[in-house]
């Protein structure tokens, strides 16, 4: 992440635009690549740039675009939108974690997850993002920013596996 990214990310969440609206725009871009091609070409003029963006985004984020456009910021939009997403989860108080599964848990069980997060990491909630991973073979695996709590079957062989070969 460049600090060019960060400060664009930092003034987006500045401005107070809803994160449903970053989401939407994020989602526009990803959907039409065509769309990333023509605000960063060359070839098109800055009207006709700007004429796009009113046409295309939410009325709450144009302006903003248009800037970022003006600056050639939008070929990182994507990464502003993630990093805009970090921002306002920790001005929220909120963890990410991802949730590799192999079954999908219960809801009790994902009750109990997100409680342990918020306890070992001080948090008032947290945003589970949940991908199956059936090479698990059974169990799961939490990763939230730089660690990781591994109760899959597959961590566990490789860590037997491991002490194994160390004798």
């Amino acid at each position: 992440m460049t600090q060019k990214t960060v400060n664009y990310a930092e003034v987006l969440y500045q401005l107070g635009i809803a994160s449903e609206t970053v989401a939407e725009t994020k989602r526009l871009f990803l959907d039409n690549p065509v769309l990333l091609e023509a605000l960063t070409s060359p070839v098109v003029d800055r009207d006709t740039k700007k004429r796009i963006i009113d046409k295309v985004f939410p009325k709450q984020i144009c302006n903003y675009l248009k800037t970022i456009c003006g600056n050639n910021g939008i070929p990182l939009i994507y990464q502003i939108c993630d990093e805009y997403v970090k921002i306002k989860n920790r001005e929220d108080d909120i963890l990410q974690a991802t949730l590799y599964y192999v079954t999908m848990p219960t809801e009790a069980q994902k009750k109990g997850m997100e409680e342990f997060l918020c306890k070992e990491h001080g948090k008032k909630s947290v945003e589970l993002l949940m991908v199956k991973r059936e090479e698990l073979i059974g169990g799961f695996i939490i990763r939230t920013g730089d660690r990781e709590y591994d109760w899959s079957i597959l961590g566990r062989y490789n860590s037997l596996r491991q002490k194994l070969v160390m004798r």
